[in-house]
């Protein structure tokens, strides 16, 4: 190694990436980039495009493993070591089918690790290769209804926490209700920094700076709250939202975005920005009628379909209105319904999502599954018990 060689390392252990530095630095080698797994790997990957990867592979074993294979796939010319304090066959075959070079037994060796990464880098060209601009990005789900009182920020907080206590994705929940903004109260949580405070230094900010600013909370799932005084919005543009979600979506494997039950510029930024939409409401004809209002709306705007999963939530009681009349008046097939529960609101005022206060709950299992549904995870469907298990399952749409 001639030259100095730019090297990134990925590791959920941050006081072990600094040893792992300690331990390069003096041979030539410069750490240009570390994080945890998932998408902020990735697009750290891209944005800095190191000479080589150096990447734990600890719990969870499937995230590690798959954060090595979008690194390879993204840079395919940069190669990957990893390691592990487990050397069993069958997780040396994931690893290396995933695309690294070689794993390494940790804790790691000094000489081992240097060994290594030459043997890695030897025959390599000097220089960066050139390449596309960063493309890698979390998925952006937008919780939106047409009016409040629906339930739009009870289930952003379930399957924020639900995704985020998985383990295996990181999640950010940003606060976009213009009017109440209530998720840091339902999740019992103390804001160090606000949307609008960082939207508008949006320009200015980087990751470290970022993530300070959140609060996370105990699901594993971080906040970023909405201004405490309606009034402070006034300072921040829609321009500055967009700009603040695509920042995050290069953090977070998972942006969950809640909004106001209105209609603003900083609600079609959400709409604008989203990969996939929770279209929201209840089975009130007040509800139903603005639903169809919003939707009608989204296709004059040429709002793919495919983006918007109208969900049912039973939030108030029973209703004499079937799933299939609510299909017929809105014109979309019912993506989920959500069963009314005293749980939820108890559980609300309590500062704790029901996936977390009662997780073998109806409401708790439904939402839960929701939240595997929205990850494209298999939902593992207990035996069938009646109508019970027919009300718990999702309805596909067409």
């Amino acid at each position: 190694m001639s030259r100095t060689s730019r090297i990134m390392i990925v590791d959920e252990d941050e006081p072990y990436r600094q040893e792992l530095e300690a331990m390069v630095t003096p041979s030539r080698i410069a750490v240009v980039a570390e994080s945890g797994y998932g998408i902020q790997a990735l697009s750290l990957a891209e944005e800095t495009r190191p000479d080589l990867v150096l990447t734990a592979v600890g719990e969870p074993v499937s995230r590690a493993v798959k954060t090595i294979a979008a690194i390879r796939s993204a840079l395919p010319d940069v190669p990957v070591i990893a390691y592990s304090s487990s050397v069993e066959l069958s997780l040396v075959r994931q690893v290396m089918h995933a695309g690294a070079k070689d794993l390494l037994s940790a804790p790691v060796r000094q000489a081992d690790l240097l060994a290594a990464i030459e043997m890695a880098l030897k025959g390599s060209e000097d220089g960066e290769q050139p390449g596309a601009a960063p493309a890698a990005a979390g998925t952006v789900i937008t919780v939106f209804g047409a009016k409040g009182g629906i339930g739009k920020t009870t289930i952003t907080t379930n399957i924020g926490s639900s995704i985020a206590k998985s383990g295996n994705h990181s999640v950010l929940i940003i606060d976009l209700d213009t009017r109440f903004g209530d998720v840091a109260i339902m999740l019992d949580v103390e804001p160090h920094f606000t949307v609008a405070q960082l939207a508008t230094r949006v320009d200015t900010l980087d990751r470290a700076t970022f993530k300070s600013a959140l609060v996370q909370h105990e699901s594993g799932v971080y906040v970023l709250p909405a201004p405490k005084h309606p009034n402070e919005w006034r300072s921040v543009t829609a321009e500055e939202i967009k700009e603040l979600v695509k920042f995050a979506t290069r953090m977070f494997d998972y942006v969950i975005l809640d909004t106001p039950g209105a209609f603003n510029d900083i609600v079609g930024v959400a709409l604008e920005v989203a990969t996939q939409v929770l279209v929201v409401t209840s089975v009130d004809m007040a509800s139903i009628k603005d639903t169809s209002f919003i939707l009608d709306l989204m296709d004059s705007e040429a709002f793919s379909e495919d983006r918007q999963m109208l969900v049912v939530n039973h939030a108030n009681g029973s209703s004499p209105m079937r799933t299939g009349d609510i299909e017929r008046v809105l014109q979309r097939k019912v993506y989920w319904e959500i069963p009314h529960s005293q749980d939820v609101s108890l559980s609300s005022q309590l500062g704790r999502p029901i996936v977390l206060a009662k997780p073998h709950s109806k409401a708790a299992v439904n939402l839960s599954n929701l939240a595997t549904k929205l990850t494209g995870r298999t939902i593992n469907a207990a035996p069938p018990k009646g109508g019970l298990f027919r009300r718990l399952l999702p309805l596909h749409a067409g």
